[in-house]
């Protein structure tokens, strides 16, 4: 299931995408050609630990596979993707601007070696927002994946306020849980303020096995506005 976004969000029938549906739903469209722009942001800090680290990293490898294996009949389909990591500083380790092809995107992300400091959240939406808004078309469906479990240094800034200001630029946000930290009240609270809404699609946990195994068609019908 895809949503195409214009001016409108309006669901699509033409797909059979099967890993992580929530992100298929967001295309921008011009005519016939559709831009995605997907940033993941990889929580590389102390609390996440080093084999959280690792599957956060199988799991890009994973679902941008899918991402640019995705057609759509009739359409041409440009999507491009970004990936950063952040503990008390920020890396960006691919850039927008600088996207080649699937396999240079693979090697960057697998050659992400994990920090393991601070974590400090605010400064990676900062990064990511910054580099959508600035490397992609205003017309484009921008998109964050965060990879976070919850838990920032206390020094860390304002990450909902942070978070807002990146979604007034039309990004929209998913939070996605590491850990059983995510789940704990006030973390969760956290996440769901940070992801757009609605919270039961963009915010999801690392920890369901069924993550990157929800696809399903829309149901028949004219496309409408949300």
């Amino acid at each position: 299931r895809l949503f195409a976004l214009s001016h409108s969000y309006f669901p699509l029938q033409c797909c059979e995408a099967q890993h992580f549906p929530e992100i298929w739903w967001f295309l921008s469209t011009t005519g016939l050609t559709c831009a995605l722009e997907v940033a993941f942001i990889l929580d590389s800090s102390e609390s996440a630990k080093i084999f959280l680290f690792e599957r956060q990293k199988a799991f890009v490898l994973s679902f941008s596979t899918q991402l640019a294996a995705l057609q759509v009949a009739g359409w041409t389909l440009k999507v491009r993707m970004a990936a950063l990591q952040y503990s008390s500083s920020v890396s960006i380790e691919q850039r927008i601007s600088a996207w080649k092809d699937l396999d240079s995107f693979h090697s960057r992300v697998s050659t992400m070696n994990y920090i393991g400091h601070g974590t400090y959240t605010t400064y990676a939406i900062a990064n990511a927002s910054q580099l959508l808004v600035q490397e992609t078309p205003v017309d484009s469906v921008r998109v964050a994946v965060l990879m976070t479990d919850g838990i920032d240094h206390p020094r860390n800034p304002d990450v909902i306020a942070a978070a807002a200001e990146a979604k007034g630029h039309g990004i929209k946000f998913f939070a996605v849980g590491l850990s059983d930290n995510a789940q704990q009240s006030q973390n969760n609270a956290k996440l769901r303020a940070i992801a757009s809404t609605p919270a039961q699609q963009f915010v999801q946990s690392l920890l369901n096995p069924q993550l990157e195994d929800r696809g399903e068609r829309g149901p028949p019908g004219s496309p409408v506005s949300i």
